[in-house]
Formats: C-alpha cells, structure tokens, sequence
C-alpha cells in the first residue's frame, strides 16, 4: 500500500525577537557659580603713650625751694 498525506496538524507559535539597539545621547546643562569672597578685616591696636618725669626738690631752711626738672 503506498504511504497516505492527511491535513497539516498546526502546534503553537514559536517566538523569537530580534531587538536591535540605539544609543540616542540627551544633552543636560547644569550650570553652576561659584562666588569669591576677599574680606578685610581691619583691627584697631590702641596705645596710650605716657611721659614720665622725675623732679628733685631740694630745700633750704632760709626757706627757698630749688626744683630740678629731670626728664
């Protein structure tokens, strides 16, 4: 007996994918400051001169006062 063909049985989807890659480049600012501060500080030194002065007195019993300024 020679062989016999019937209908095609169907089995389920076989699925494959394909996936095909970009890269897309998304520019982004982000600005910045930067602020320099000098600051100048001023600081008061204060002096208080002061002059000194050494007097000798000398006196007398006929009553005179002899003053020597000694600087």
């Amino acid at each position: 007996m020679p062989p016999q063909t019937i209908s095609a049985q169907c089995e389920s989807v076989k699925q494959n994918t394909s996936f095909t890659g970009q890269d897309v480049f998304v520019p982004v600012v982000r600005p910045s400051h930067t602020t320099n501060v000098y600051q100048k500080n001023y600081k008061y030194m204060y002096s208080f001169p002061h002059a000194a002065f050494v007097v000798c007195q000398e006196t007398h019993k006929n009553g005179s006062i002899k003053i020597i300024l000694i600087s």
